[in-house]
């Protein structure tokens, strides 16, 4: 056995012990979590903080899902060259609920979340609907196939359990991203 050979397979049964043991619950992750400049919660807590770089993941994915149905949703509603305002289009008890919403914000506003619009303050059930009650006038063109928002629908259950702080399976998370390239294949972010 040659000398390259011998350096490979060590390095080899590196990776796979450095993989077997990183994946041990009591051992400090990779990811820091840091509470201040010399706090690192991954020292203290480093199941638990394993668990919150995996939910991270899901987590963004649904950021940026929400995000981009908002500027879809604004932006179609807001049709150029009229004085439509995309908000008139939002059903009442969707309305509803955001004037509740913003009602709550008024009085944190102590806390530095600066100033949100209104589109801001929709869920993505909200979301959802909204697109569903303008479907044939603004949105059939755009999306072509309602079975995308039922499809959508089906991830509501998975954001709420990610935004409540547990972590969803592989499975799961690929069913995220699945939803999310079936929307970009016909809708292109």
């Amino acid at each position: 056995m040659s000398i390259d050979s011998i350096a490979s397979l060590f390095v080899m049964l590196g990776q796979t012990a450095d993989k077997t043991i990183s994946k041990l619950e009591d051992v400090v992750p990779k990811d820091s979590l840091f509470l201040g400049k010399e706090t690192d919660l991954a020292l203290l807590a480093p199941s638990t903080v394993r668990k919150a770089v995996e939910a991270s993941e899901p987590y963004k994915l649904f950021f940026f899902f929400e995000a981009y149905l908002r500027d879809m949703i604004v932006g179609v509603l807001s049709k150029e060259g009229t004085e439509a305002n995309w908000y008139d289009k939002v059903p009442k008890d969707v309305q509803d609920e955001i004037v509740k919403l913003e009602t709550t914000e008024e009085i944190k506003s102590w806390m530095s979340l600066g100033s949100r619009d209104k589109s801001a303050l929709m869920t993505l059930p909200q979301l959802l609907k909204v697109i569903e009650h303008n479907w044939k006038e603004d949105f059939d063109d755009l999306i072509r196939d309602r079975g995308l928002i039922q499809e959508a629908r089906l991830l509501v259950h998975l954001r709420n359990t990610i935004c409540h702080m547990s972590v969803i399976p592989g499975e799961e998370l690929e069913r995220i991203r699945q939803t999310m390239r079936d929307w970009f294949r016909v809708v292109a972010p």
